[in-house]
């Protein structure tokens, strides 16, 4: 009987241990897959940002929220709230990466991931752009040696989104005293650029292009930067050295560039020529572009058939791009104008027509008064004439602010066409009392 009894209590004994132990193996497995699906997903980000997929950070949320779950009083429930934290960051779902990782920061205090997790609350609060919590989170971080200098350059970024370029130059200024690798020294340098460029500080943003322009080693950040450097100088207005700086290059891109330019020096013949020859290079996109500033040069020069055959062009190399689409706009806004400027009937409307034109389409209020008054002027008469005159009262009055001249106006609707319903909006417009006495001659 007492060996009986004894018996049982060992099976008891080792019916206990084998469940804890398989228990055990089974909760060090589910954590053990989290931290693997981790690391896995940790080799797909660069710098900070999620480059192909977000499949292992599934598998990791997964697996850190079965440890969670089922072993609530396990010492690995502030890794598993980290990793689901930041995986939730990879996977753009910010709202439930704060969740995490401020559950992590207050319940787990003394975690070894609290750095960590400051540093991902910032990085979240930036991507959602709520640049005042970002801010707070990554000064928290700073003040770890781990996350010091990641911080310091995502707080660069935070300050340039949130334009608060006094802080980004003050804690640049920092950074640059502290071991920066040379990736990292190039951000610092291309946002304070950036900034002084913005706050059109072009000599000190023009200092900095190049100091970064000579540790670059990159083809395609090079042509990046130069084409920054020549924008600078064309802001500075300083044409020469801006064309000594792209005459020598070759790409459409710059050759674009320097076409402007000599817009810019009042060289259109040969802004023309350069732009037809990135027109010609067969680049669709720059092709589109350079078809569009041709065409917009033979515009300004009331050439209409040269300015829709290049818009057309522009359109035919790249017709969903951003020059394209404004090319098409504008190649159905002068073929109306053909066909006004060729009317030989109803030529009143067709010139107030084309004074709307001017004025909508165009947004040239300049040149629609001058359409306008041709209509009254040449045909005073018409039904037309009065609605002319009503347009010019209301741009001089409210696109130009000149009371006085829009007075003027007013009193010669309502002596030329009394009565009209033009004269009465006119008198209702500016008020009875504003309107003068006699005939603007």
């Amino acid at each position: 009987m007492v060996n009986s009894t004894s018996s049982v209590l060992r099976l008891k004994i080792v019916t206990f241990f084998i469940v804890v132990t398989l228990s055990s193996c089974a909760y060090f497995n589910t954590f053990y897959n989290a931290q693997s699906y981790y690391r896995e997903g940790m080799k797909r980000v660069t710098n900070d940002t999620l480059k192909v997929d977000s499949e292992y950070f599934d598998k990791t949320i997964e697996k850190a929220t079965a440890v969670i779950v089922k072993y609530p009083d396990s010492r690995y429930v502030d890794d598993a709230l980290f990793m689901m934290g930041s995986s939730y960051y990879y996977k753009g779902d910010y709202s439930r990466a704060l969740e995490k990782l401020d559950f992590l920061i207050l319940n787990y205090p003394e975690s070894k991931f609290h750095d960590d997790a400051l540093y991902y609350k910032g990085l979240a609060y930036y991507k959602q752009q709520k640049f005042a919590q970002a801010t707070i989170a990554l000064k928290e971080a700073i003040l770890s040696k781990q996350y010091r200098v990641r911080a310091m350059v995502v707080l660069c970024y935070v300050y340039y989104q949130d334009a608060n370029y006094v802080s980004l130059t003050e804690i640049a200024k920092d950074l640059q005293k502290e071991s920066l690798n040379p990736k990292e020294r190039r951000w610092v340098l291309r946002l304070l650029g950036e900034a002084q460029f913005n706050q059109g500080s072009y000599a000190a943003a023009l200092e900095l292009f190049n100091e970064l322009l000579s540790l670059t080693r990159v083809k395609e950040a090079q042509q990046v930067l130069k084409l920054k450097i020549a924008e600078t100088y064309l802001e500075m207005e300083e044409y020469e050295e801006c064309q000594g700086f792209l005459e020598g290059e070759r790409d459409p891109e710059f050759k674009n560039l320097l076409a402007d330019l000599y817009v810019e020096l009042g060289d259109i013949e040969k802004a023309k020529e350069t732009y037809f020859e990135v027109a010609v290079s067969g680049m669709s996109n720059f092709a589109a572009q350079a078809f569009y500033k041709l065409a917009e040069l033979y515009r300004d020069a009331d050439s209409l058939e040269a300015a829709i055959a290049y818009y057309d062009s522009s359109v035919n190399r790249a017709s969903m791009n951003e020059y394209g689409v404004k090319s098409k706009k504008m190649a159905d806004i002068l073929r109306r104008i053909d066909v006004l400027v060729k009317e030989t009937e109803n030529i009143d409307r067709a010139q107030f027509l084309l004074a709307e034109i001017y004025f909508v389409d165009f947004n040239e209020p300049e040149r629609a008064v001058i359409e306008y008054q041709k209509v009254y002027t040449d045909f005073p008469g018409s039904e037309w004439a009065p609605k002319a005159l009503y347009a010019q009262l209301w741009i001089t009055s409210n696109v130009f602010k000149d009371d006085s001249l829009a007075s003027l106006f007013a009193n010669d609707l309502r002596i030329k066409y009394p009565g009209s319903e033009y004269a009465i909006s006119a008198m209702n417009f500016l008020g009875e009392s504003n309107i003068k006495p006699g005939v603007r001659e």
